[in-house]
């Protein structure tokens, strides 16, 4: 963080300056406040002497005139001279004090009357004297003089007036005037107080408090203050230290971090070399051992010390190609990694197989200073590998043996199919048409039962043509390859279960069909699963009024799972697991029409796509049949595969 320059000395005030004009300013105030005040008191003195010099001539007038009453009653006349003197005199006092501004008028216009009428007084006293204090008209004179005598009296009273007003209002405008300047000084002196707390006393206040929580540890604080003086640069100046000190120590902490990171890294790495299932070798540049670890020890019988100063070459058991070896130093001098295996002997002489792989250590120069070896013990992988290899010959073997027995197996199954398709039905039509002979030829003739034998003997050929024909039905099922495609099996169901019921419309049969329904698999063989499954619903609800077939999408936990469900007769799950066997019944002979072959037909289609089927029911309650589809059929092979691996077992409800 750059330095901020400190202002210029010239440009701005600093606190001692700032200070001295506080002071100065108040030294202003004072001496103010002085000036005025000395003024004031001169300005009452010259009143009250001029108040005096009036009161003098006004007690002069006075004791001139009584003098002058005296000296008609037969008193010296010396007296009045000296009087006359002093009134001239404290006149001329007057006239030559300097008169105020406020009381010039009134003061000077009662002394210019005076000064006019004193000299008509003065002289009409002394002419009064000059003619005899005994004649007989000198008290008259002096009664004479009396107005003039009054009429000073009275400018002189008028000036004492006026003079004593002015002392009052000078009086009151000094007061005013002292408060003025006890206002500014009260103003000065709050300013400075004002000024000195925010600008002085506040900042190193909070600079001390800042100062102090940097000391405690909160490297982020800062004063904030900014001022052109000392306080605003050492502010500044703890500020910038403050953040300095700050990314330093973020600095520090960050490494502190990084070596404790670093550390701790080491620390589960060295852990994890002590405790690695693989041997770890370490070595310098000239491959002498510095290091191994304990599974080293475990594993080759040589502890550290045992090692440690020599070479790993003591591990050789002689039987590994020196060409492995040529080439591992190649790749390890072109500072690459070697990944091989090496057959080494152990300290008890023991050989065994090692998965090495051993990588160069550069340092910033890109020199090789070390070699570090992680080896793994393979030799039960090796001894391993070396029974299976003889567990896939004798498998290959075993394989192509079965393989021939499969081959010979399905042979003889087409012989049969052939053979029940061929040999077997041509004694059945044999059979027929001698029965269809004898029943035209002699059908009048037969008595007794042989009408009815007869008749026995044509059902007992159809069925069995009948039954051939739904054995060979279910051994070529197994053999279709699938051509698997979206079908949409709903509108399948509702397409059966419509026929169904043009066939029988006298029943009043109930359905429900999700006709929304698609799944992936074989059209042609869902159709033959799900129409034996419908076929069995209609069957068993003979006698219900109304029935009810359901065909609907039934998911477990999202697998594609559909239902087919009636009302019928059901059955009991004890009997669940011979449902999908051929020729099985689970009901009385007779009470429903079926050749026994449907559910193991459907069974083996579900099969062939890699589903299953399952069934829950109760007597005379209906029954349920759950089967499960896959999102992708399997291929024809593994098909057939699950179909033979299914064959034996029994489903029942999961």
């Amino acid at each position: 963080m750059p330095v901020t320059p400190p202002p210029a000395a010239g440009r701005h005030l600093n606190i001692g300056t700032k200070v001295f004009l506080l002071f100065l300013g108040l030294a202003l105030a004072g001496m103010g406040s002085w000036l005025v005040v000395n003024r004031a008191l001169a300005q009452l003195d010259g009143a009250a002497t001029e108040i005096n010099l009036y009161g003098s001539l006004r007690w002069l007038s006075q004791k001139t005139q009584l003098t002058l009453h005296e000296v008609a009653h037969g008193a010296g006349a010396g007296a009045v001279e000296p009087l006359l003197g002093k009134f001239e005199t404290t006149l001329k006092t007057l006239q030559d004090h300097p008169h105020p501004e406020e009381n010039e008028v009134q003061a000077r216009d009662a002394l210019a009357a005076v000064s006019d009428e004193w000299p008509a007084y003065r002289d009409a006293v002394r002419r009064l004297l000059r003619n005899g204090a005994m004649a007989a008209n000198f008290e008259a004179g002096a009664i004479q003089l009396t107005p003039q005598a009054d009429s000073l009296l009275e400018h002189t009273n008028r000036a004492t007036w006026a003079l004593s007003d002015d002392v009052t209002r000078l009086q009151q405008k000094t007061q005013d005037n002292l408060l003025r300047l006890a206002l500014v000084d009260a103003a000065i002196l709050i300013f400075a107080f004002i000024y000195i707390r925010r600008r002085i006393a506040r900042p190193l206040r909070e600079l001390s408090g800042a100062t102090l929580r940097f000391a405690h540890g909160d490297y982020s604080v800062r004063s904030g203050f900014r001022s052109q003086d000392e306080i605003g640069r050492l502010a500044e100046a703890f500020d910038h230290m403050a953040a300095e000190t700050e990314d330093h120590i973020k600095l520090i902490a960050a490494d502190l971090d990084n070596i404790r990171r670093k550390e701790a890294e080491l620390r589960k790495l060295t852990q994890a070399i002590e405790h690695s299932p693989a041997s770890v070798i370490v070595t310098d540049s000239r491959a002498i051992i510095e290091y191994v670890n304990p599974r080293f020890t475990e594993v080759t019988g040589y502890s550290l010390d045992e090692v440690r100063g020599r070479t790993p070459s003591l591990l050789q058991s002689g039987q590994t190609l020196p060409e492995t070896y040529r080439q591992m130093w190649q790749t390890l001098r072109a500072k690459d990694v070697w990944r091989g295996e090496l057959l080494n002997r152990k300290k008890n002489g023991e050989l065994f197989w090692e998965n090495t792989q051993i990588s160069p250590v550069l340092d910033a120069a890109g020199q090789i200073t070390h070699y570090v070896a992680v080896k793994e013990d393979v030799t039960a992988r090796k001894r391993g590998e070396q029974a299976l290899a003889m567990l896939n010959l004798d498998l290959e073997q075993r394989v192509a043996a079965r393989t021939q027995q499969i081959e010979a197996a399905n042979y003889e199954l087409q012989a049969f199919s052939h053979s029940v398709s061929h040999d077997l039905r041509t004694p059945l039509r044999a059979i027929l048409g001698f029965a269809q002979a004898i029943e035209e030829e002699g059908g009048s003739e037969l008595k007794g039962e042989l009408p009815d034998y007869l008749r026995r003997i044509q059902a007992a050929a159809v069925r069995m043509g009948e039954l051939i024909d739904n054995l060979l039905e279910l051994g070529r099922i197994g053999q279709v390859e699938l051509m698997a495609q979206p079908v949409h099996i709903g509108h399948m169901a509702r397409e059966i279960l419509d026929g169904m019921a043009r066939r029988e419309p006298d029943r009043r049969v109930e359905t429900e069909v999700d006709e929304s329904i698609v799944v992936n698999g074989d059209p042609r063989l869902l159709r033959i699963a799900v129409e034996s499954l419908l076929d069995n619903a209609w069957k068993f609800t003979v006698g219900r009024d109304p029935a009810r077939i359901v065909f609907t999408h039934a998911g477990r936990d999202g697998a594609q799972v559909l239902m087919v469900g009636d009302n019928g007769a059901g059955f009991s799950m004890d009997y669940a697991d011979r449902l999908f066997r051929p020729f099985q019944s689970l009901h009385a002979a007779g009470r429903f029409a079926g050749k026994g072959i449907g559910l193991a037909t459907t069974k083996r289609v579900i099969d062939l796509h890699g589903g299953r089927i399952w069934a829950e029911g109760e007597p005379e309650r209906g029954a349920r049949f759950y089967f499960e589809l896959p999102e992708s059929p399997p291929d024809a092979a593994h098909s057939a595969f699950a179909e033979n691996g299914r064959e034996s077992e029994t489903q029942k409800a999961p």
